[in-house]
């Protein structure tokens, strides 16, 4: 269940990511600043991490004979959760 609940959240903040990227790319053809090429860099490396991450999260993990399961789904979670928590407090800062 925490797999799926982290790719929600993963999705959230590729959604996030893109909108910020628009906000981003609108500044930087209006004003050329260095720190908006900076923040499009970013941002783009970002939304390659949370792609990725949807990866990691999508595929059902392989069957474990020990009945143990993979321990990281959850690390994986709280990591998509802080991101989340993080590109939403900038998506505020960031919205006019």
């Amino acid at each position: 269940m925490l797999r799926y609940i982290g790719m929600v959240v993963a999705l959230a903040n590729i959604s996030i990511i893109v909108i910020l990227l628009t906000i981003y790319w609108k500044n930087y053809r209006k004003w050329k600043s260095e720190y908006t090429l900076g923040l499009l860099i970013f941002g783009t490396f970002l939304l390659i991490q949370n792609i990725l991450s949807m990866g990691f999260l999508a595929p059902p993990p392989p069957p474990d004979p020990s009945g143990l399961g993979h321990g990281n789904d959850y690390p994986l979670f709280m990591i998509n959760i802080s991101q989340l928590i993080a590109l939403a407090a900038l998506l505020k800062i960031s919205w006019k």
